[in-house]
């Protein structure tokens, strides 16, 4: 145990086992607290008839006070509890990482080159993924139930501490050593620094990695203006050869394009001339044929016969007029479209020349393209593989702070809670019948006040007491009731239970049968029970004051 703990190990508390409510207003004392538990605990004990203090087929063997053993203890600007019989203990689970320093080891060996490096995060994306193995480590005696560290750090103002042996109750010694304590909180320590350590060489690594894959970034950045240098001096030296080349080529077809587009031009121009005559001659016959009609119809017999003549000849021209005349067009359009045709193939086999005469210059730029692509590419692999492995990395320093924050839990908060032993009591009532024996325990409790309800009703003695007892804590009351299988597992344990509680038994111990019919006339005074019942518990401790 660490010595700014030794002293306060050394000091003893005891808490009250009774609480006033908040609507309390009268006082209540202990004579009224033992009378109280001895009037429940006896309405529990079974019997063979309805009638009180008649025939019982079960006996109640002691009623004593308890004092349970809790350690509280200093940690790390808080308080831990400890199970001073042991009863309690948490088991740690503790998620081991993988070795960081393998990790750091393979990224610095492998930093120089981008392939190496790029290589490395491939192997390792899976590196933080999962734990190596899963340690526990079991803390005996250490009390983790949150509800209850919640509701004993209400009740540990109410304390007092020990001055002198105790008479009257039955204490329980603690089995929880010093060492046993010291060995516990050192797991805790450990375990504690551990993960704390882990939680910074994770974020150490997580920074070696981040900065080396920038590193590698910036490198391949420079990678990419050398390469794009590279071309670019490549592209400007070849550069004034290839438009030479282009400029000779959009030359030489330029002049053949225009060559063969005069021939086409002298064509065309023919075969308009060629159209126009023929279209005035067409409308020369046509106005021809009109004069003749004329003059048919204001001619004589013998001039008519010749107009009419003319007029055959003039329409027997007309048919061939327009054949020629569409010839004449088919043939246009036939060289309109041979003109085209040949500007096509001039178009494409320049084009296939320009296209030679670029190739080496665009080979150089696909080059260039297809390097600054794939440089580009790794800055984008190592960003995914960095950006996987650290999220790992991330989920993995987040279930060490959620496991850190699991002992701001078993813990209870606050630099001024006392350090020591301090003892819960609660009462242990025997019963018996026959061979077969049975254990109840009565928690601490919250004692209020006969409200309206209660009083309206006409309760009964046990259900107006029932209304004066609230536990003040169910947590504490599961944690207590542990009590009962541990004396029933042990029998040593048993034999001391029952010879402390005969002697400290509230029924047997003449100071507190004393107090206890003294208790139970102010129960009477009070309201709580009737005279008849005050009479019939007078009698039950006669009876035992015989028996002793």
């Amino acid at each position: 145990m660490p010595n700014h703990a030794d002293k306060g190990l050394r000091k003893r508390f005891v808490l009250p086992f009774t609480t006033p409510a908040a609507n309390r207003l009268r006082e209540f004392t202990k004579d009224m607290e033992m009378a109280a538990i001895l009037y429940i605990a006896e309405s529990k004990r079974e019997k063979g008839e309805s009638l009180v203090l008649k025939k019982t087929d079960e006996k109640l063997v002691f009623l004593t006070e308890v004092c349970y053993p809790i350690w509280l203890i200093p940690y790390n600007g808080a308080t831990l509890m400890f199970d001073g019989l042991g009863v309690t203990s948490h088991t740690l689970s503790y998620d081991a990482i993988p070795d960081v320093e393998v990790f750091n080891k393979n990224i610095r060996e492998n930093r120089d080159s981008t392939e190496a490096y790029t290589a490395t995060l491939d192997r390792n994306t899976d590196y933080f993924r999962t734990f190596n193995d899963k340690e526990e480590v079991k803390i005996e005696g250490l009390i983790t139930i949150s509800r209850l560290i919640d509701d004993f750090k209400t009740y540990l103002p109410q304390m007092k501490k020990i001055e002198r042996q105790f008479t009257t109750k039955a204490v329980l010694a603690a089995t929880i050593e010093d060492r046993e304590i010291q060995a516990g909180i050192e797991h805790l320590a450990n375990m504690r620094k551990r993960a704390n350590k882990e939680i910074e060489s994770i974020g150490e690594s997580m920074k070696l990695l981040n900065q080396t894959t920038v590193q590698r970034i910036k490198a391949i950045r420079r990678e990419i203006r050398r390469v794009q240098k590279k071309y670019s001096l490549r592209i400007e030296k070849i550069k004034p050869k290839v438009k030479r080349k282009l400029w000779q080529i959009h030359s030489t077809y330029d002049l053949r394009i225009a060559r063969k587009s005069e021939r086409f031009k002298k064509r065309l121009q023919h075969l308009h001339e060629n159209q126009i005559k023929l279209q005035r001659t067409l409308r020369h016959s046509r106005t021809e044929a009109k004069r003749c009609k004329t003059r048919m119809r204001s001619s004589r017999n013998g001039k008519k016969a010749q107009w009419t003549l003319k007029l055959k000849r003039i329409r027997k021209k007309l048919p061939t007029l327009h054949k020629r005349i569409k010839a004449n067009i088919k043939r246009m359009q036939n060289v309109e479209a041979a003109l085209k045709l040949e500007l096509a193939l001039q178009k494409t086999e320049c084009d296939k020349r320009i296209e030679i005469a670029s190739k080496i210059f665009l080979d150089l730029q696909a080059s260039r393209e297809a390097e600054i692509t794939m440089k580009r590419r790794g800055i984008a692999t190592l960003e995914d593989l960095t950006h996987r492995i650290t999220s790992s990395m991330r989920e993995m320093v987040q279930t060490k702070r959620v496991f850190l924050r699991e002992f701001d839990i078993i813990t209870m908060p606050g630099r001024k809670q006392p350090s020591g032993l301090v003892y819960v009591p609660f009462y242990l009532a025997r019963y018996e019948k026959g061979d077969k024996k049975r254990y109840v325990v009565y928690p601490p409790s919250l004692v209020g006040d006969m409200g309206i309800l209660t009083k309206m009703k006409g309760a009964l003695g046990l259900a107006k007491l029932n209304a004066l007892f609230q536990s003040r804590s169910k947590a504490m009351a599961t944690f207590l009731n542990q009590t009962v299988e541990l004396i029933e597992n042990n029998p040593m344990l048993e034999k001391e239970i029952t010879e402390a509680g005969i002697q400290t038994s509230i029924l047997l111990k003449k100071r507190l049968r004393v107090g206890v019919k003294e208790g139970l006339k102010e129960l009477e005074n009070q309201n709580w029970i009737s005279e008849k019942e005050f009479q019939a518990f007078s009698r039950l401790l006669y009876i035992y004051t015989s028996a002793v």
